[in-house]
């Protein structure tokens, strides 16, 4: 009998087979021994050509333009090629693939659609017609890797799996092609700072993730702030102070006084009191006394968090390291190729029955401080069967430590972090709920009424393997509460609300009103996403659809992958989309014109901006993968989108001609993705060196003649000369400076923002833009208002208010 090859993913998996299956022997990109030889992938071995090697150059040419597309190879006929840094290793499988020395083969990569891909990929190219079995795990310790090895799955258990994966290949290809060679030649330009041409990247995840930070970029820049008031009042009892915050009277509707001075914004939720009315409510209480309304105390458990999946654990090491995406992936990684954790691309939150018996051997590999105490009190305690643990899993459980001894000092600084936050999250599923008992006090004065919520800890259950002590002191019998910010719950997220010490009070009990303030406030924009916000947006993209069936496929796995959303990011952040500002992600210039014109102007390409795209596309891929959806259906619903979407770009092209977006921001270095100016010239003392007006509008006017064999867009007429105004890098200028026409509209902010090439167009035909929300004053206020002409003729403006 021949020998069993085993192909795995990379060389550390591959060390980690040998090593359980006593391969000792090493050789030119393999183990081996008598029974078996042991190789590896590398990654992606092998990647798909480029389009122009379905293209006939001669006839088409070497520019990318819309005339040379589509280019939608038959699925069966994707053309594949060795990668250049891999090539090596290639030659070494394909042969160990054709040996006569070897007799059966084992797939052994990472347990997902995209380790089954890459060697899926091999494998068909050579032609390999030798019996194929499919290892399955999810950890690479010993004891997984023999019992993967008794459970080997039949190559027609994962047919579908590799089919899904050639589906998720193909259809990013022919996405990313078409219409990014397809944008790019319609709204792309040269880029003189890069030297390079200013490409229009699009990708069927990248640009709806894009759409989600510019959509949420849109909120911010036209929230319209609402200012309110609150009444707060400190009261005196016999038993020491406490505050208390107005609120209606308990048991009536908080829209009911709406007219009485409550204030309401168009979306329905009420925001405090009118200052009219908070002033009347202060003075009427001043200096008079009270009485204890109502005590009620109830008790509430919090049960322990669910476990890790990829993201849950991408956003809480985000929230509490500030770790990139990308950064916990690969420090998860890492943790899985050293045994100390199992497989982290995973979206499920469960475990499933069958791991229960083994519990425990996972809890005793953690007798090490600071673990050793509570994996002792654990052990005495009955296995976790709730269903917040044992539950339905994809196709990998939860992330858990193995049952492999792991030594902390073996660990890089940041492989501690997760695998600490792992182990206490892991641990704390053995652990009660912490137990709370809550207090709302109402006092009532001279007929109005404040609210005040105590909260004291009972027990703090779980919230001791977290390392949440925050509370562990306090005792129950003066039922003490803390500030908004004293206390945070797991991962960082407040539990204490507006809660605040209560001292211990009697019903109907007279108490003295000491004072009464009015705090004047503001409703806040939404916040900007950060690297691990955006990545639980990406995963709960379905509750943008509203079709069920495609909800439950999004659920969990809506934009991408949990292996594939990091990657998504750091495109965008490369491509120029987005910008990293310390933790939160903004859009560029670039970014926002593309969302905008796939939104407002091309609406057969809307569907790159929507869940519903993503979301139809894995629900079929899913469908695939199970068998229900050939290969070919599937694909052939991605060309038809395609081919529409490219059909109305050529229409724009025909009726629009070019228009290019904004370049994407230069880099700092060392600084993030921060966006930094083009250096201007400096005298010999190192100062910026001051330009005439004449001068900038030169540099203005010469930037939109620069670009003009683009055929950039023309807004309108010039006022002075009537001219064409067209959109310089500075800003807004007239064809007919070199005749001497001076007028421009400078991109210089006007209390915070940017005129946009549509605004401008208003003001040209119109003389006024339409209302803008999100002026900022001096004083930091945020304000309405048009945009018009100062005076006709001049290129100057001001502002004309709503009720003018």
């Amino acid at each position: 009998m021949g020998k069993i090859l085993i192909v795995a993913e990379k060389p550390s998996q591959a060390r980690e087979y040998a090593k359980t299956l006593g391969v000792k022997g090493k050789g030119n990109g393999y183990f081996q021994n008598d029974d078996y030889i042991i190789t590896w992938c590398i990654g992606h071995l092998l990647e798909l050509n480029r389009p122009e090697e379905y293209m006939d150059i001669n006839k088409v040419g070497k520019k990318w333009g819309l005339h040379r597309l589509p280019i939608l190879p038959p699925f069966k006929q994707f053309k594949h090629q060795v990668k250049a840094s891999t090539k090596n290793q290639y030659t070494i499988l394909t042969q160990l693939l054709n040996s006569t020395e070897v007799d059966r083969v084992i797939c052994g990569t990472d347990a997902d659609r995209e380790g089954q891909l890459l060697f899926q990929e091999v494998w068909d190219l050579v032609q390999c017609t030798k019996p194929l079995k499919r290892l399955w795990v999810s950890s690479l310790t010993s004891e997984a890797i023999l019992e993967g090895m008794k459970q080997l799955r039949t190559e027609g258990d994962v047919r579908g799996l590799a089919q899904a994966g050639y589906g998720r290949s193909y259809g990013d290809w022919d996405f990313g092609m078409n219409l990014t060679e397809g944008f790019s030649a319609l709204f792309g330009s040269f880029d003189p700072i890069r030297k390079k041409p200013n490409v229009v990247s699009i990708g069927r995840v990248q640009t709806p993730t894009l759409a989600l930070v510019v959509e949420r970029e849109w909120e911010i820049e036209q929230f319209d702030p609402v200012q309110y008031c609150e009444v707060e009042a400190e009261f005196k009892a016999s038993t020491g102070n406490y505050t208390g915050k107005w609120v209606v009277a308990p048991g009536e509707s908080e829209g009911k006084s709406t007219s009485e001075g409550n204030l309401q914004n168009s979306n329905g939720p009420v925001h405090g009191l009118d200052r009219v009315r908070a002033d009347a409510i202060a003075a009427k209480v001043k200096g008079k006394c009270g009485k204890v309304h109502s005590i009620e105390a109830k008790e509430v458990q919090e049960a322990h968090p669910l476990l890790f999946d990829l993201t849950s654990l991408t956003v809480a090491a985000s929230k509490r390291f500030g770790m990139t995406a990308e950064q916990v992936l690969k420090t998860a990684q890492s943790l899985y190729e050293k045994k100390a954790t199992t497989y982290p691309r995973t979206d499920c939150n469960f475990l499933p029955v069958d791991i229960l018996p083994k519990l425990p051997s996972h809890l005793r590999a953690l007798q090490i401080e600071p673990y050793k105490e509570w994996v002792e009190e654990a052990l005495e305690k009955d296995l976790p069967k709730g269903k917040r643990v044992i539950n339905e899993i994809t196709a990998h459980h939860a992330i858990i430590p193995t049952t492999e001894r792991i030594s902390p000092e073996k660990l890089s600084p940041d492989e501690w972090k997760l695998w600490d936050m792992i182990v206490r999250r892991f641990l704390s599923v053995w652990f009660p709920p912490a137990r709370y008992e809550t207090t709302v006090v109402h006092t009532q004065v001279e007929g109005e009424y404040f609210r005040t919520r105590g909260k004291v800890l009972l027990d703090l259950g779980w919230k001791k393997i977290t390392g949440d002590k925050s509370d562990e002191e306090e005792t129950p019998k003066r039922r003490k509460g803390k500030s908004k910010n004293a206390e945070s719950g797991v991962d960082g997220e407040d539990v204490n609300a507006d809660f605040v010490t209560l001292p211990v009070l009697s019903m109907e009990e007279v108490v003295t009103l000491l004072e009464a303030m009015v705090k004047e406030k503001e409703t806040k924009p939404p916040k900007r996403y950060t690297q691990g916000d955006l990545l639980k947006a990406m995963e709960n993209a379905g509750k943008k659809v509203e079709d069920e069936l495609l909800q439950q496929q999004l659920k969990g796995k809506g934009l991408g992958t949990v292996a594939t959303r990091p990657a998504i990011i750091e495109n965008l952040l490369e491509r120029g989309y987005l910008l990293q500002d310390h933790r939160t992600l903004q859009p560029t210039e670039k970014g926002k014109e593309l969302i905008r014109l796939i939104k407002e102007e091309l609406p057969k390409a809307q569907l790159l901006v929507s869940a519903e795209m993503t979301g139809q596309m894995e629900f079929e891929l899913a469908q695939v993968e199970q068998g229900k959806v050939e290969l070919e259906i599937y694909m052939a619903q991605i060309e038809k989108a395609i081919i529409e979407i490219l059909d109305e770009l050529k229409a724009f092209e025909k009726k629009f001609g070019k228009r290019p977006l904004s370049l994407a921001p230069a880099k700092m270095k060392g600084n993030g993705n921060k966006a930094v100016s083009k250096k201007r010239t400096s005298t010999p003392e190192g100062k910026e060196e001051k330009k005439l007006p004449s001068q900038e509008m030169e540099d203005s006017a010469q930037s939109s003649v620069r670009i003009s064999s683009t055929q950039p867009e023309v807004l309108g007429r010039c006022p002075l000369c009537s001219g064409d105004i067209i959109e310089g890098k500075k800003g807004y200028g007239c064809l007919n400076w070199r005749k001497g026409c001076t007028f421009v509209v400078w991109k210089t902010p006007i209390c915070g923002k940017v005129l946009s090439p549509t605004q401008v167009k208003k003001l040209l035909k119109k003389g006024s833009t339409d209302l803008i929300k999100g002026f900022r004053s001096k004083s930091g206020k945020s304000f309405s208002a048009y945009l018009v002409w100062a005076e006709e003729g001049s290129a100057k403006l001001k502002f004309v208010f709503e009720k003018d």
